[in-house]
């Protein structure tokens, strides 16, 4: 039948060429149609400061090689302007998303519309995990972008880039949805974005990526490429995420987020036929007093869920937590040693972090805290010294170090640590207590 509807379609195509031109003529009339809809509400945005700042533009490869700049060196500007792009996304009270990086240390902040009226602008809220922030304009008869749905995109749907590429405005670019999820990248804390090969140059950042139809879907992100070779690869932030943010930066000048206070990595099983699945998120990482550490979570625990929820990989829960709010309460599924359990925590809020990690720096074998995990108590023996290059040095011990359990087992003698770290035979794993935060370490 495939074969039958084939035949049919290439003697269509023999017959009535124009029938296929006449198709590819109609589709770019509904992308340019749509684009003039889109671009009245997609902005240029101009900074000025007189402090020390990076040059976006000065660190893509490509400019650096046509400047003939060194690859190498760090360069920064004084007392001079930047240009971006931002999206209004409020016609009525003239607010307009963009990227906190532009905005964030300028003196100055200008907005030039599509029309070409220009406007200053006051910044409303950062957002430094996401870097995006809000800035305000006073003016009338403005378009705004209707937030889309960023979770219903699939690898292969249509995209176009708004934006102000190397100061070049009202820039359009279109390509298709490249990615999903895409993390690592080290940009942000917060890492989820939308991959794409739309051209997102430097200029782009804080500009649109809209679907088909002009709905936001995504707000450009532009992460400096590291070589030419990642030419044509563009990020976004997800506008179910970005719309999150924006809210609460518009309500409140800022998104106070939760904080958990541990880290973890995925831990992986076999199936039956031997391929390789998630079996839970390994606490690796406890903060001392955190909110994970105070409602009964462990070093070594595996998380199995998040109020119900399965996670594939450690960045996927750490984005799920930074978007809840300060005091949520969560529910999570764990499992310690052969027993499963449920915990319920409530979030602390994350601007206590830095306060409740200092409190713990100076704690001392004479001093040691009347509560707690035992992995955040002093109690084991304390690395005086580490040699540079050694077994303990090379796995990650530095002298300082509390050693406070090896194999979840309270160490006994320093015979049996060094026999831990000399064995080449089977795994182990080390907790220790550093500057107020307790680490698993696994040897392979």
């Amino acid at each position: 039948m495939m074969l039958r509807v084939s035949r049919l379609l290439v003697l269509a195509v023999l017959l009535n060429p124009l029938a296929w031109v006449g198709e590819a003529n109609a589709i770019d009339a509904s992308v340019a149609a749509m684009l003039e809809r889109v671009q009245p509400a997609v902005v240029s945005i101009r900074t000025a400061s007189s402090g020390i700042f990076r040059s976006e533009m000065l660190e893509d490869p490509n400019v650096r090689r046509v400047l003939g700049l060194p690859d190498n060196v760090l360069i920064v500007q004084m007392g001079a302007t930047a240009t971006g792009s931002g999206v209004i996304v409020d016609q009525q009270n003239g607010y307009i998303v963009t990227s906190r990086h532009l905005v964030a240390d300028a003196d100055d902040v200008s907005v030039t519309l599509a029309d070409g009226r220009v406007f200053p602008a006051a910044r409303v809220g950062e957002d430094v995990p996401t870097d995006l922030a809000v800035v305000k304009i006073d003016a009338s008869n403005l378009s705004a972008l209707k937030w889309g749905n960023s979770s219903e995109l699939k690898v292969g749907d249509f995209v176009a880039a708004v934006g102000s590429p190397f100061g070049l405005t009202q820039t359009a670019t279109s390509g298709i949805v490249s990615g999903l999820g895409r993390s690592g990248l080290g940009a942000d804390e917060y890492q989820d974005y939308i991959q794409t090969d739309a051209a997102i140059n430097p200029g782009n950042s804080g500009g649109a990526l809209v679907s088909a139809s002009g709905d936001l879907i995504g707000i450009a992100r532009g992460i400096p490429a590291t070589s030419e070779a990642s030419t044509g690869i563009g990020f976004a932030i997800p506008s179910d995420i970005a719309v999150q943010i924006v809210r609460e930066l518009i309500a409140h000048g800022e998104y106070r987020r939760g904080w958990l206070g541990l880290s973890v990595t995925t831990v992986a099983g076999a199936q039956d036929g031997g391929t390789a699945r998630t079996q839970g998120l390994l606490v690796n990482e406890l903060a001392c007093n955190s909110a994970a550490e105070r409602q009964g979570v462990r070093l070594g625990d595996v998380i199995l869920a998040l109020d119900g929820r399965t996670f594939s990989t450690d960045a996927a829960f750490r984005n799920a937590i930074s978007l809840l709010p300060a005091n949520a309460r969560i529910t999570l599924d764990i499992r310690r040693g052969s027993k499963s359990q449920k915990l319920h925590v409530t979030l602390a809020d994350s601007a206590d972090r830095s306060h409740l990690a200092a409190g713990q720096v100076s704690v001392t074998l004479e001093f040691p805290p009347t509560s707690g995990s035992p992995a955040c108590a002093p109690t084991g023996p304390v690395l005086v010294e580490v040699a540079a290059g050694s077994a303990a040095y090379s796995i990650g011990l530095r002298a300082g170090d509390y050693l406070t359990a090896i194999n979840g087992e309270p160490p006994v003698s320093s015979d049996q640590v060094r026999s831990v770290l000399e064995s080449t035979e089977g795994s182990a794993s080390i907790d220790i207590l550093r500057a107020g935060t307790a680490y698993r370490l696994e040897l392979e």
